[in-house]
């Protein structure tokens, strides 16, 4: 089955409005971001020197702001840059355990539904 996915309205995100702290808002690059993670209805930008920012935009909106050659939606939790993948192998079941960096918290697998699609889009991903 081939996913229909909404094409965006222009041209690919090139930063996100981010806050850090109560009042504080940042221009965060897109380049900088390694993670976008989904935590308790709240959706965190990862840096890749490890710096945590909040985002107003849900993984879904961003998914489809955000270059599909430079990120890939790994869970319904998580959003990966490229450049933030180490390696990753198998583990059972054509699921894949994928290791990130830096390391957001816990492992993280790609299901044997996506497991292809993540090595041809890692194979196909632009060098940082």
């Amino acid at each position: 089955l081939v996913r229909a996915a909404p094409e965006p309205a222009g041209p690919w995100r090139q930063r996100l409005v981010a806050r850090r702290g109560p009042a504080q808002f940042h221009p965060l690059p897109v380049a900088r971001i390694a993670q976008l993670v989904s935590l308790d209805k709240a959706t965190y930008a990862l840096t890749m020197d490890g710096e945590r920012y909040a985002v107003e935009q849900t993984l879904s909106e961003l998914e489809t702001q955000l270059d599909p050659t430079r990120f890939f939606r790994i869970t319904r939790q998580l959003i990966v840059a490229a450049q933030a993948v180490r390696h990753y192998s198998p583990a059972g079941k054509g699921r894949l355990r994928v290791a990130l960096e830096p390391a957001g918290g816990g492992e993280v697998f790609v299901s044997q539904e996506r497991a292809a699609e993540f090595k041809a889009w890692l194979q196909a991903a632009p060098m940082a």
